[in-house]
């Protein structure tokens, strides 16, 4: 693998396939929040993963790490969720999530990655959040057909009370638990299976440490998705949100039921990981993927 620099951002390149986008998010409208964000991200054949800014939700951008609610900010995009009875309502309480640096490169290899400084900015500019991120890019161990994608981030509380990341879910949405890692699948995306630990997965907000994702594209490509929450401790709810009816797209909900808190002058780790692979792949080697 191998990471070229872009006008915006940064390429990985896998046997002459750009694999991943990511970009830093400075051509996004202030009300879907400007954030850095993978996409397209695409399977070492081609076949592509992600969606950006789609009509039904601009603010969804690929595969993003945001939250609805940081305190009283919104660092989503999009509207606010004020409650059963009012629903969402844009207001002007959108901030943005604003790359600082880059740490480290790891720019070729077998794996390669970065790490990158990111403040979390309310809607007035006030620092909300300091983030440390760390993206790691590997081959398969279990399947010639994949790569795995590390993705893994440390907020700190840059404010002088205890700071709140919360969901709709906690405003009474029910199966609104979505913030944090959030993968907008591409347009067509028709689910095979979802896999849990304990089996098959039928309703969104299943709990499992690892979700196995099988379908197609809306090309007609047979794909498979891994995903894990990768902390060594549990941390958070660790269910999954999706939709698939309506729009395509899966979150790692650690903020499904009960909000996370960021206490003053301390921090907050969440780690995940994501494989991508060509083909309708065994869950069990996905799993092996998964396993840390």
């Amino acid at each position: 693998m191998r990471i070229t620099d872009q006008t915006d951002g940064l390429d990985v390149i896998a046997n002459d396939v750009v694999i991943a986008e990511y970009r830093l998010g400075s051509e996004i409208d202030a009300v879907n929040t400007p954030k850095p964000h993978f996409h397209p991200l695409r399977t070492l054949g081609g076949a592509q993963i992600t969606d950006f800014a789609p009509e039904d939700h601009p603010w969804h951008q690929g595969l993003q790490f945001a939250f609805p609610r940081v305190g009283d900010h919104n660092l989503w995009g999009g509207g606010t969720y004020f409650g059963p009875e009012e629903g969402y309502k844009i207001v002007a309480d959108q901030g943005k999530i604003a790359h600082q640096r880059w740490d480290q490169r790891v720019n070729e290899g077998a794996d390669v990655g970065w790490t990158e400084q990111l403040d979390w900015i309310g809607h007035n500019r006030e620092p909300l959040l300091a983030e440390s991120r760390t993206v790691a890019l590997s081959a398969s161990v279990a399947s010639r057909a994949g790569w795995i994608l590390d993705f893994d981030s440390v907020l700190s509380n840059a404010t002088s009370e205890e700071l709140t990341l919360a969901t709709p879910a906690q405003r009474g949405r029910s199966d609104g638990g979505y913030g944090g890692l959030f993968l907008r699948l591409a347009e067509g995306f028709t689910p095979v299976a979802l896999t849990g630990e304990s089996g098959e997965i039928t309703s969104s907000g299943a709990r499992s440490r690892t979700l196995v994702l099988s379908g197609t594209t809306g090309a007609g490509e047979a794909v498979t998705l891994g995903l894990a929450f990768a902390d060594p401790d549990p941390v958070g709810d660790q269910a999954w949100l999706y939709r698939f009816e309506d729009f395509p797209a899966i979150g790692w909900a650690g903020a499904y039921e009960t909000a996370y808190t960021v206490p003053v002058a301390s921090s907050l780790e969440l780690r995940h990981r994501l494989a991508i692979y060509d083909g309708l792949v065994d869950v069990d080697a996905v799993r092996a993927d998964l396993a840390l």
